[in-house]
């Protein structure tokens, strides 16, 4: 079966500024009109499906390899894989390993992410993923002068119980979970502490899940296990500089594996 190339699409225009005072106003900031920017996932994944329908793509046609079709979009090809992500869980593409992506359905004009809520479809999972690498290594840090035994005794068991499910070929969601909350909140600052449960609470998304089944593999998940080990032993010792090293590796590698 042929595959069909998508012509190189611009990006669009960006969301009107205008100052809070009115033209003339004397406050030194501006603020972005709020709905008239998408988020760059969900532009991305409108355009593809737009040029689908143009091009006469139909349900069975291959689409191109990631890395042609990010060349072509002219866009980072992590930026196409959040956008394609978007697409395979709203149903319209389909991807088989091995054999490549294929369109499943053709949308309607103004086809809309069926999870957005008053027209936002929220954060993709990349943007999720860029907040967690910019505050987990610092609250690893701060966690090693602040954990309590109690605290460390948790993060142990939830290592412990995440590597059984792993060696069983099951998902350790609850564990994980536990794990990077209980961390963030070791490090008292409860402003981060919050930010993370809810980056927590939405990877409990379809996107997250469908990423997570293509790219994560067991030897994967045994690295997450020793990493998460040496981060609980940095914290005994009270080495912040570990942990923060080794939560900044984890995290890297974890990139790699969903994005790259």
């Amino acid at each position: 079966m042929a595959v069909k190339p998508l012509k190189k699409l611009e990006r669009g225009e960006a969301a009107a500024v205008e100052s809070p005072a009115g033209k003339g106003g004397s406050r030194p900031f501006f603020v972005a009109q709020i709905g008239q920017r998408k988020r760059l996932y969900e532009e991305i994944a409108a355009r593809i499906e737009q040029h689908l329908r143009t091009e006469n793509f139909q349900p069975g046609d291959r689409l191109p390899p990631e890395r042609e079709l990010a060349q072509q979009l002219g866009v980072s090809r992590p930026s196409l894989r959040e956008a394609m992500i978007a697409l395979e869980t709203a149903g319209l593409i389909e991807v088989l390993v091995g054999s490549g992506t294929f369109v499943r359905a053709l949308a309607p004009e103004g086809f809309k992410l069926p999870w957005a809520r008053a027209g936002d479809p929220g954060p993709g999972v990349r943007e999720q993923f860029e907040a967690r690498k910019l505050i987990e290594p610092e609250l690893a840090f701060l966690a090693a002068e602040f954990v309590t035994p109690e605290e460390i005794e948790i993060l142990h068991k939830a290592v412990y119980a995440a590597a059984a499910k792993f060696a069983q070929g099951e998902l350790a969601e609850t564990e994980d979970y536990t794990y990077h909350v209980t961390l963030a909140e070791a490090s008292r600052n409860t402003v981060l502490a919050m930010l993370i449960r809810h980056l927590w609470d939405l990877r409990q998304g379809e996107m997250w899940f469908k990423l997570r089944a293509r790219v994560v593999l067991p030897e994967h998940r045994m690295e997450v296990i020793a990493d998460r080990r040496e981060i609980v032993e940095a914290l005994r010792r009270r080495d912040g500089a570990t942990a923060k090293a080794v939560m900044v590796r984890y995290l890297q590698r974890a990139e790699r594996r969903f994005f790259d």
